[in-house]
């Protein structure tokens, strides 16, 4: 249908499970995701919860109409039920590019940039910053356009930016991206565990993998 209807569109290509998605996302950097919900084995909003950023326009194409609400928290689009509507294929790909030519696509990272005050990070709630000490953090992790960080008394809180803001701001404090979804404080590493990456067991009981693009600067650092 896209090539029949929406010639100005090139299939960057297609995936048939999450990870081969998550794969073919980074390699292609792609302006539009047609998604579908149900993938046999997850669904869709597994792909984005394990994607680092989203900087494209998500379409949800679905024979279930269930998942509509779910879809607009994870900033969708448009959401399509099969069988597809051309008119309404060809309507959501030109709203597509319109906000594309217009740089109105942005990753979920709202208000001012993260704030660092005398060795605290301020993390944004629904009252304005919750400050935690940098020290306390064992780790972050990139839930789609979310962080959720894991402190060393075992709380969680979930902010609304995406774990690329953070790794900038806390690298210069211990903190290594060791995986695309994953940005640790080496100073909470209990143990690592040789392997093709290996794996990095932390202070709160986490397993986290280390990409194996990743291996030799992680040893470097834990080693110097």
């Amino acid at each position: 249908m896209i090539s029949r209807h929406c010639h100005n569109l090139e299939i960057a290509g297609e995936a048939t499970s999450i990870n081969e998605a998550i794969d073919l996302i980074n390699e292609t950097s792609p302006s539009i995701v047609f998604m579908d919900v149900e993938l046999g084995f997850g669904t869709g909003f597994d792909i984005l919860g394990q994607l680092p950023d989203i900087h494209f326009e998500t379409i949800f194409v679905t024979a279930y109409d269930h998942f509509a609400i779910k879809a607009i928290k994870w900033s969708a689009l448009d959401y399509l039920l099969k069988p597809v509507d051309p008119a309404e294929l060809i309507a959501s790909v030109a709203k597509a590019e319109t906000n594309l030519k217009a740089g109105q696509h942005k990753p979920a990272e709202t208000g001012e940039k993260p704030v660092i005050y005398d060795r605290k990070l301020g993390l944004p709630c629904m009252e304005g910053l919750k400050f935690k000490n940098i020290a306390d953090i064992v780790r972050c992790e990139a839930k789609g356009t979310y962080t959720e960080f894991s402190f060393a008394d075992n709380t969680k809180l979930i902010v609304s930016r995406p774990l690329q803001a953070y790794e900038e701001i806390l690298s210069p404090y211990s903190f290594l991206r060791v995986h695309h979804s994953h940005l640790i404080n080496l100073n909470r590493i209990k143990e690592y565990i040789k392997g093709r990456g290996g794996n990095i067991i932390m202070a709160d009981g986490a397993i986290i993998t280390v990409a194996a693009r990743k291996k030799d600067e992680f040893l470097s650092h834990i080693l110097h």
